[in-house]
């Protein structure tokens, strides 16, 4: 049975890597990146180990290849829900928000977290992040196995520079047979605002343009997803996220509306009902977890559309 497993995952890493063998070229003939698609992708995984941070007070990001225009990114809109910048640099090890199916342990102003991800085929993945005092990453590593046998370890290694901008991110897989390990290495310099980014691939110049009027965020998410967005604000009582969802008028009410429900911990959507047009009705009924008791009641919404995207107009919950 076990022999079985590994073939299993052999066939699956040849039908993903694509690489090599004659009968794998079918494979590449229906997609294969191109070395500046493969930029662009690395370029995206430098700004997210960067927590986007980049992005702040930018209204455009330029992608540039051998000095012609690759892409050109509306960063205004790039995200679904707005970002909190002032909190993202607030972050720390202390205030970071720790998963009750993770192991922490704190060392020379890094925190380690382990947790184990289990799949089908009896595979086990045991995961392991260690980060910086202010949250960014500096070890990613996944170790793979089936049953009681080891398989692989895929693993990122972060560098930074003073300003806890990444400066090197090198990503490796080692499997028990050395001979078969694979490495890769992104370099980034950042100078005058600009980013340069240097693989295998090549290389790429990242400029941004800066928000000089800063626009207001335009929402992409519909009815729906905003009411859920909402919910879970509320569950992690981070109000202001919650009111981001509102228009203005409703905003200011969406305290009175909580001030029966203190220390909410959980809101499960049971279904619902809703319909549809230039004003949307959405009627959920929610389980709520407050003060040590559940409880359910009738979510009543009505949202309407603004330049800005679906916002909550109305919000009300019954018996």
């Amino acid at each position: 049975m076990r022999k079985t497993l590994f073939l299993l995952l052999s066939i699956t890493a040849v039908f993903c890597n694509a690489q090599g063998n004659p009968d794998e070229q079918v494979f590449d003939q229906i997609y294969s990146p191109s070395k500046k698609e493969n930029l662009s992708t690395e370029a995206y995984e430098v700004f997210r180990t960067n927590k986007f941070l980049d992005f702040k007070d930018k209204e455009t990001l330029i992608e540039k290849i051998d000095e012609s225009v690759f892409k050109k990114i509306d960063l205004n809109n790039y995200f679904s829900v707005k970002k909190d910048w002032k909190e993202i640099e607030k972050e720390t090890i202390a205030s970071f928000e720790k998963s009750k199916n993770a192991e922490y342990s704190f060392l020379d102003n890094t925190m380690t977290e382990i947790r184990t991800e289990y799949g089908s085929y009896d595979v086990r993945k045991e995961i392991k992040t260690v980060y910086n005092s202010k949250c960014f990453v500096l070890l990613y590593e996944k170790k793979y196995f089936v049953g009681s046998d080891y398989n692989r370890t895929e693993s990122i290694i972060n560098v930074y520079d003073a300003e806890n901008r990444v400066i090197k991110i090198t990503k490796r897989t080692e499997y028990p047979k050395k001979t078969e390990n694979t490495e890769s290495i992104i370099t980034v310099k950042y100078e005058n605002g600009t980013v340069n980014i240097v693989s295998k691939n090549g290389s790429m110049h990242c400029e941004f343009i800066r928000n000089e009027n800063p626009s207001e965020h335009v929402s992409k998410l519909s009815p729906n997803e905003i009411v859920a967005y909402f919910s879970y604000a509320l569950m992690q009582q981070k109000m202001a996220a919650a009111e981001e969802h509102c228009t203005q008028q409703m905003a200011q009410k969406v305290k009175s509306v909580l001030l029966p429900f203190p220390n909410i911990t959980r809101i499960k959507s049971l279904g619902g009902t809703g319909s549809f047009g230039e004003q949307v009705k959405i009627k959920e009924n929610w389980e709520i977890t407050y003060d040590n008791k559940k409880e359910r009641y009738n979510a009543v919404f009505r949202l309407i559309k603004q330049k800005n995207g679906w916002k909550i107009d109305e919000f009300g919950l019954t018996k």
